[in-house]
């Protein structure tokens, strides 16, 4: 039998179209090398490794195990300088990892996204408007500046703008391609993928090496954005749209989700306000993100008056209620309910207003807590 090295196994593997979960208990069964699965397969064994795969990907995957395919990957392999990881490797991202449905299979140009260092997913419409672009920039650029990593899509629009405005600041950016990760797409997104990886980015893919951008792998792959960050960065999107897929899986991942407010009467930012309504954290500068996820150098003092009371007869009644309340730490959604009586629905309603207003703001772990 031809001896390829792992990486071209593992490209043959993933060709195969196999839901991760599978992909791994034949990694567990082979050892993490794969070259004895497709041994089997040639042998017209119907459970390779006792996993049961189906005709169809059997016949995808024993087509796709001629030398002339390996051939192709082990060239493209060597040519496109790409790396592969699976769990267990030393590189394999821990964030990714304890999410919901990790990849079993990562391929990747560059050097790969650290879990030491922070990190924050920006997403949004490709058909952005002017100031949702220059916003992006400008937000991603004083992050980078402060150390934070950008992920995002290599997209048109919002994705490209965040690339550039983290490539801005000087930090290295990660883009999440729907396709291998040698593709140039979009091609007008060709020059800043070379310099997303001259400046020590990354590019990352579960799609191996020749595969091309299909429709439905981009909402697949929003779930390795929202996995890769602390938390993701909503700029503006409609509300049916690819960008509110990135925000559902962050939700389902326990990952913050931040919302720039957008033009009031804009479609395209329909869906920003949707989500703050639902009680997404508000935010219009890159520090708000910083203060909130805990990376100020230096935070900032809560505001107290001395006697812990608020006292504004300007205020609602439901407001001062919830200000006391703060003054004396941080509180959840359902400890604010029971120490008031409100509903769920009313105070995050109350909370939501509270945050536009500028008064609290959304801590780290789904805390509320006054805005200093």
């Amino acid at each position: 039998m031809e001896n390829y090295s792992r990486d071209v196994y593992l490209c043959w593997l993933a060709s195969g179209g196999i839901p991760p979960e599978k992909v791994q208990l034949l990694l567990e069964a082979c050892n993490d090398h794969p070259q004895g699965l497709l041994e089997e397969i040639r042998m017209g064994e119907e459970r390779p490794a006792g996993v049961s795969l189906g005709e169809k990907v059997l016949f995808t995957l024993k087509k796709n195990g001629q030398p002339r395919c390996l051939d192709f990957w082990s060239d493209i392999l060597e040519k496109e300088r790409i790396h592969t990881c699976v769990p267990g490797d030393g590189v394999y991202p821990e964030r990714l990892l304890r999410s919901q449905d990790p990849p079993a299979i990562l391929f990747y140009i560059g050097e790969m996204i650290s879990d030491t260092l922070p990190a924050i997913a920006m997403v949004g419409s490709r058909s952005a408007s002017w100031k949702g672009l220059e916003a992006t920039e400008r937000i991603a650029a004083a992050l980078s500046e402060k150390g934070v990593r950008i992920v995002s899509g290599l997209a048109y629009g919002i994705d490209a703008a965040a690339h550039k405005g983290c490539l801005k600041g000087g930090s290295p950016t990660a883009a999440v391609l729907g396709c291998g990760p040698e593709q140039n797409y979009p091609a007008e997104n060709g020059p800043l993928k070379r310099q997303i990886l001259e400046r020590g980015g990354v590019i990352l893919s579960e799609y191996p090496p020749g595969d091309k951008p299909l429709g439905w792998h981009f909402p697949v792959r929003n779930r390795i954005i929202s996995a890769l960050a602390d938390a993701v960065i909503l700029m503006e999107a409609r509300i049916r749209s690819g960008s509110m897929t990135t925000v559902q899986h962050a939700l389902n991942q326990g990952r913050d989700v931040f919302v720039y407010p957008g033009e009031p009467d804009s479609i395209k930012c329909e869906g920003n306000h949707q989500l703050l309504r639902e009680g997404a954290i508000y935010f219009t500068t890159a520090d708000d993100i910083l203060e909130d996820m805990g990376w100020l150098d230096k935070k900032k003092e809560v505001r107290q008056n001395s006697d812990c009371t608020v006292k504004d007869e300007r205020l609602p009644e439901n407001e001062r209620a919830v200000l006391n309340l703060l003054q004396r730490g941080a509180m959840s959604l359902d400890e604010l309910c029971e120490a008031t009586g409100l509903s769920a629905g009313q105070m995050m309603s109350q909370l939501t207003m509270m945050q536009l207003s500028g008064f609290i703001t959304v801590l780290p772990g789904k805390l509320y807590g006054i805005k200093g």
